[in-house]
């Protein structure tokens, strides 16, 4: 028990004062944000692109669409001390009469007199659709966590309440992805909006352009591992700002189509008919291996930068993977401009560090081990020294590839370097260099022991 914080503990006697205090004014505050918040999704049309961004962001929350869940034998309970204005017998009772999914329509009588005072639906309609809010709200629901139709069967079988059929769960389901369009649309165009301003901030001389020429970060992911995915996603971020100006989502796979296949036969008239409605609401949209969605994802939203939005992606800067760049270039998205690949020094410095404790690993099978706790060993933070050495001579000396060569195999040697044999003649000489070895010569001392600055082999590494 003394293992268990206090605050988990039941609290004796009567409560305090100060807590009911505490309760009472987070309950204030809660209700004050609910409601300031139900106009954080309307933008207004002077308002500036940061402060719509921020609206855009917030989630809104009405007061007046909360639900509850209640036993339907309270019902009457709280109607037992009222009586009917007609026979005065406090027989009132709130009955269920249809149920349209996971709302239904109720109304109010009197037992003794069957007397009927009026039926009301226990959720509203939307206005665009007339669906009910609370089953787009349930499916909304269950899609967040990743699940369908089926765990909302059995979420209604456990819990006694009345379930949808998969026509009104798809049907909801459509609402809300066609609701998440609209917003990824006002989202995506205020970005633009706001990427454009700070390029034209950074350089005013764009102010007149109709196409700006800017460079992004690129890179792909997939639902899953192993280049097996059915779903992958490409995304282009603006290096200026870091903020998402477009992103495009590849399916090899319609979950719609795989049911109707299976309920009405792919080769059926019934089939073709259906597909011929549903063809261009097909969630499949790409033939292909996974490992090649990140390239072709790439070339769909290049290709498509001039006309909708204003932008060339003339730099491109990579995680290492080449076939993306490849593609664009051999695609020629922008006709015979060329589009410049920039590498990002931290894959760089990584792939040194993966390529070495691969070779450890490979000698190891071998029965020669190349790492250990002997001198000279190549042991874990021996490689993490010399990756952090590798991208620290790339970051200093770019875009000079001699000089970035030259300061590589400098800190690869002052590694290796022993007082019975150093090797420091790859460095820069003189009392400003890093080295301890040239700063004694060019002091006119000796050397100090290696073992004694082995900690300090790089002053400024790290």
């Amino acid at each position: 028990m003394d293992l268990i914080s206090s605050r988990y503990r039941k609290p004796k006697g009567r409560p305090m004062k100060s807590r009911q205090v505490k309760s009472e004014n987070a309950k204030k505050r809660w209700a004050k944000k609910s409601l300031d918040s139900e106009q954080s999704i309307i933008s207004s049309p002077n308002a500036t692109n940061s402060n719509e961004l921020d609206k855009m962001n917030s989630v809104s929350t009405n007061v007046d669409t909360n639900y509850i869940i209640m036993c339907k034998t309270l019902w009457s309970s709280l109607l037992k001390n009222i009586p009917c204005h007609e026979c005065k017998e406090k027989t009132l009772q709130v009955s269920q009469i249809n149920s349209f999914g996971f709302s239904s329509k109720i109304f109010l009588s009197c037992a003794s007199c069957k007397k009927e005072f009026g039926s009301v639906f226990t959720s509203e309609r939307e206005v665009e659709d007339k669906t009910f809010h609370v089953n787009n709200k349930v499916v909304e629901a269950f899609l967040a966590i990743g699940r369908g139709h089926s765990a909302l069967e059995t979420f209604s079988m456990v819990l006694g309440t009345p379930s949808m059929d998969s026509k009104t769960f798809n049907k909801c389901m459509k609402n809300v992805c066609q609701k998440n369009k609209d917003i990824k649309f006002k989202m995506l165009e205020l970005s633009r909006n706001a990427v454009r301003d700070d390029h034209i901030r950074e350089n005013p001389n764009l102010q007149n352009s109709a196409v700006l020429d800017i460079s992004v970060s690129y890179d792909g992911t997939w639902q899953k591992r192993g280049y097996t995915s059915n779903l992958g996603v490409g995304c282009v971020i603006d290096i200026l700002t870091g903020i998402v100006i477009d992103f495009e989502i590849l399916s090899k796979s319609c979950h719609e189509c795989v049911i109707s296949e299976r309920d009405l036969k792919k080769n059926s008239v019934e089939f073709k008919i259906w597909f011929a409605g549903h063809k261009n609401e097909c969630e499949k949209n790409f033939h292909g291996s996974s490992g090649s969605m990140e390239m072709h994802a790439a070339a769909v939203m290049w290709k498509r930068s001039i006309k909708e939005f204003g932008f060339r992606y003339t730099k491109m800067l990579c995680d290492g993977d080449s076939k993306t760049f490849q593609h664009l270039n051999e695609e020629k998205v922008y006709g015979p401009d060329i589009i410049q690949k920039e590498e990002c020094i931290n894959h760089i410095s990584k792939r040194l560090g993966t390529a070495l404790r691969n070779k450890v690993k490979e000698w190891k099978v071998k029965k020669v081990t190349l790492g250990g706790k002997k001198p000279g060993s190549l042991k874990e933070t021996t490689i993490t020294k010399l990756q952090n050495y590798y991208r620290k001579a790339g970051k200093d000396n770019a875009p000079d590839v001699n000089k970035m060569k030259k300061s590589i195999f400098a800190s690869l040697y002052h590694c290796m370097s022993t007082d019975s044999k150093p090797q420091h003649s790859k460095y820069p000489v003189g009392a400003q260099s890093w080295c301890f070895f040239q700063i004694a010569i060019a002091q006119g001392e000796t050397p100090k022991s290696h073992k004694k600055n082995e900690d300090n082999i790089v002053r400024t590494c790290c």
